[in-house]
């Protein structure tokens, strides 16, 4: 388990105050414990602080501890080997000059020996005076094998639990526990025991069951959302060279691939508003057969998921806990950097490096499908190769793209495009984008319908031109959005510059 192999690490280092972010109590003790053990050629002694008990040992409290600063000065004197799991220690940092220098005290004082403290919080809330005393880490969610012992846990303890045992397949095993990915340990205990109540055998509704825990879990970060893949079908007009390109990469979530070190990185659709970027995230998760999930960087910056690097790693952690997913930031400008906020620092410009270190670094098989209207106003650096792995550019649709996407509009609702002169009705779009396109069906559907009488050619040519296109109301925009991307992006369709 790496998290366990990273705190055994800590052990064996000379640092004696780690700060571990963790919403995950009961799991850190076990880890710690379980390191503890390890570490030691005789049983340490197990201590535990938090703001009601004190400092306990075994489940007693130890007099006059529940002020932080006893708790460590009396810890620090211990010469035995012992460690030590410090929860709430973020709540008492603020204006708290006694506790700063108590916490500097005991990092010197316990550098001489092996005994630890593990500082147990949900959110990085360390003073600048405090860094250098400290090792930082951030906890991941549970993996697979993790997961897959609470499974199993689970099981035992259901009342049929043999007949459980026999009903689960390796392709049941597989899916219960990818589905309880991204859940805190509790939260996939939890989910297990609800699913397994009253049941002698796991079944697809099993499954179902944990899926739903999952989305609405997620979904209380605050920030992602999970995305119904069936919004996103793979059948999308023309983008030839888009689509060459991830069946190229389909394998990219292979283990064969993982071990390969090709980690997928993700793409920055940009283009003409309308012609179908997010439809195009949607699709490749759909291709893949991949979760979506929404990052909504407009709720990074509303507090109310927390402060925003803190709610961005949330959704970083949970993100490569449900690895392999694709991770879809709409309109990705909106919510990232530009060169005036870098300039002047504060959250935009600490979210922008957070974002770009982990998009350069991450190891997890999170792809992340982004998507821009305005790239030219993003920072230079996040469209630099080694955070996107491909750029692409979604222009107005060909004659031969216009065509397809006409053809799927009309089969949506239920119209034969081959009663119509397609060729006839695609020279009638000219300048159209896609979502002008599905409205101008739409409409004259309801025209149709409106005035009782089949749906004709002419009805639908007359709506379709009746569209001002964006093509030409935006033209001075469009032109300028081209020629950036010229010799900068690759074309997504065959004809698109």
């Amino acid at each position: 388990m790496m998290i366990l192999n990273k705190i055994q690490s800590f052990m064996a280092g000379m640092t004696s105050l780690i700060y571990l972010v963790s919403e995950e109590e009961d799991r850190i003790e076990r880890l710690v414990l379980a390191a503890a053990e390890k570490a030691f050629s005789e049983k340490p002694k197990f201590f535990r602080w938090s703001c009601l008990h004190g400092l306990t040992l075994g489940g007693k409290a130890v007099d006059n501890t529940k002020d932080p600063v006893a708790g460590l000065s009396n810890f620090i004197r211990i010469k035995e080997p012992a460690v030590l799991v410090f929860k709430d220690l973020h709540m008492f940092l603020k204006d708290n000059p006694r506790l700063i220098r108590q916490l500097k005290e005991s990092a010197r004082t316990l550098r001489s020996g092996r005994n630890k403290v593990f500082f147990v919080c949900p959110r990085r809330n360390l003073p600048d005076e405090l860094l250098s005393v400290f090792k930082i880490d951030d906890v991941p969610l549970p993996r697979y094998e993790e997961i897959s012992s609470i499974l199993d846990k689970c099981i035992k303890d259901s009342t049929n639990g043999d007949s459980v045992r026999e009903s689960l397949t390796p392709d049941f095993r597989e899916k219960l526990v990818r589905a309880a990915l991204g859940f805190t340990g509790t939260e996939a205990l939890d989910a297990f025991y609800k699913a397994l109540l009253n049941t002698n055998r796991v079944t697809d509704q099993t499954v179902e069951m944990v899926l739903e825990d999952k989305q609405a879990l997620v979904e209380q970060s605050g920030v992602l959302e999970f995305v119904s893949r069936k919004a996103g079908s793979w059948e999308i007009g023309g983008l030839v060279n888009l689509k060459k390109w991830l069946k190229e990469r389909g394998r990219a979530f292979s283990p064969e691939a993982a071990r390969q070190g090709l980690t997928p990185k993700g793409i920055l659709v940009m283009g003409v508003s309308g012609c179908g970027k997010s439809l195009c995230i949607k699709a490749i998760a759909n291709y893949w057969k991949l979760p979506l999930v929404r990052l909504d960087m407009g709720r990074i910056y509303d507090g109310l998921a927390g402060p925003p690097e803190e709610a961005m790693r949330k959704a970083i952690k949970t993100s490569e806990a449900i690895a392999p997913c694709v991770l879809w930031i709409d309109e990705i400008e909106a919510g990232i950097a530009n060169q005036q906020q870098k300039a002047s620092g504060g959250a935009e410009a600490r979210v922008l490096a957070l974002f770009l270190t982990w998009m350069q670094e991450k190891t997890s098989a999170v792809f992340v499908g982004a998507t821009a209207n305005e790239v030219e106003v993003l920072p230079p650096e996040i469209l630099r190769k080694g955070r996107f792995d491909e750029l692409f550019y979604m222009g107005l649709p060909s004659k031969e793209e216009r065509k397809q996407i006409l053809t799927i509009h009309m089969r949506k609702r239920r119209v034969d495009p081959s009663k119509f002169d397609m060729e006839y009705l695609a020279a009638s779009t000219e300048g159209l984008n896609g979502a002008e396109i599905e409205q101008g069906v739409i409409s004259a559907i309801f025209e149709s319908a409106s005035s009782k009488t089949d749906l004709t050619e002419h009805i639908l040519a007359n709506a379709l031109r009746n569209i001002v296109p964006l093509s030409r109301t935006m033209r001075e925009r469009i032109e300028k959005i081209e020629a950036w991307a010229r010799d900068r992006a690759m074309k997504a369709s065959l004809e698109t510059i």
